[in-house]
């Protein structure tokens, strides 16, 4: 028996990562009739094929995570992409993104992407949003190679890339494994939004020794299941503030005495970070209105 993870599944058959091999196997019918189906990023037990047999995986192994969007277990690092011009940058997309990573337990870092396209005010407004936070931030240029090494040194275990189409996801990839050949998608000139190119999940290895996936771009994201009381808790910039609120429960919108927003008024929280907060709690309010 031997153990690996799964790289990609392709019609009923999984390719499997082990000792520097690829083995194609099928999952056993159990996990099947037990509800299970397999992920990529799955560590799992397989019997290779042989001369008479097929491999069969045998046992997927306790996931330490799962993200349904996209479907990838075992996530160290979501890196959330956003270009520093065309198409403009989404930041309600790339917060929710980050409460993703939040909830997941999963190790966010930014890429910000096409800074041979952009003046320094670009990039240091994007600073101002998210410096606080403590997330790592690389200013890269996939095209001219610029920070790729620094980024390629912070991308051990399985990194999952995730962010707007045409932001440059499928080129990075193609830096940091220039045999991958990923298609690359062009920019709508009418409406400044990428194509998108990537059309399922699969993990690529990286000469330095972890694995990255690329996902289909997307434009919305929703996190309408989310309990009000609990959003604050995955931006790390309120945390210092939000424990010294007059009361306990404090949604951070209009209550007396709320610390978050004299953090905000005092230029300790970014004021867009906020505002766009705001925006979550209502749209996850008028689920809940809409719902019930």
């Amino acid at each position: 028996m031997k153990s690996g993870v799964i790289l990609r599944g392709i019609g009923g058959f999984y390719d499997v990562l082990s000792g520097g091999e690829v083995f194609r196997c099928r999952a056993r019918g159990r996990f099947r009739r037990l509800g299970i189906s397999p992920m990529v990023g799955d560590r799992v037990r397989f019997q290779p094929e042989t001369e008479i047999s097929e491999g069969i995986m045998e046992e997927i192994l306790p996931r330490r995570n799962a993200m349904k969007r996209p479907a990838v277990s075992n996530v160290d690092h979501l890196a959330v992409v956003l270009a520093a011009v065309d198409p403009k940058p989404d930041l309600f997309l790339v917060d929710k993104l980050l409460i993703t990573a939040e909830r997941t337990q999963i190790s966010p870092l930014l890429v910000f992407n096409k800074t041979d396209l952009a003046g320094s005010e670009e990039e240091m407004a994007f600073r101002a949003e998210y410096d606080r936070t403590g997330y790592p931030i690389h200013s890269i240029s996939g095209k001219f190679n610029i920070g790729m090494g620094e980024l390629s040194q912070a991308l051990q275990g399985i990194t999952v890339l995730a962010g707007q189409s045409g932001v440059g996801k499928s080129s990075i990839i193609n830096k940091l494994r220039p045999d991958a050949h990923l298609e690359t998608g062009v920019l709508s000139e009418k409406i400044k939004r990428g194509k998108n190119t990537t059309r399922r999940v699969e993990l690529i290895s990286l000469p330095g020794g972890g694995m990255i996936a690329d996902t289909p771009g997307f434009s919305r994201m929703d996190l309408l299941e989310l309990d009000p009381a609990h959003l604050a808790g995955y931006y790390p910039e309120f945390r210092a503030c939000r424990t010294e609120c007059q009361f306990q429960g404090c949604l951070h919108m209009a209550e007396p005495g709320c610390a978050i927003r004299r953090g905000v008024e005092e230029g300790k929280i970014p004021s867009g970070r906020y505002g766009r907060y705001r925006k979550l709690i209502e749209e996850i309010r008028e689920n809940r209105r809409d719902t019930w």
